[in-house]
């Protein structure tokens, strides 16, 4: 059964997995190249590539590549706490404990 606070929960899972599926990606070009036939990487990076092709029109040029991906976590972090923020402020955020 889906709980009352699914406003909260499958927008933070998703941007969890965002978050996690970027990490991934930055793990994996330390070790694969990036024209790399590897469909590990390729799946990490069909997925990403929108996300951080949003996040590189937000981020200043002078910022490298590389670091688009920190930056694309940093954003997200950001978003999941705006989202507890509207949770909570909006009361639909789940209860701990009792």
């Amino acid at each position: 059964m889906l709980d009352s606070y699914w406003l909260y929960t499958i927008p933070n899972f998703i941007l969890a997995a965002a978050m996690y599926t970027i990490m991934g990606r930055y793990l994996l070009s330390l070790v694969f190249k990036p024209d790399s036939e590897m469909v590990i990487w390729k799946v990490f990076t069909q997925i990403t590539d929108p996300i951080l092709r949003f996040v590189r029109g937000l981020t200043p040029l002078v910022v490298p590549n590389g670091l688009v991906m920190v930056f694309a976590v940093f954003w997200i972090i950001l978003l999941r706490i705006a989202l507890l923020v509207a949770a909570v402020v909006f009361g639909f955020a789940p209860r701990f404990g009792g």
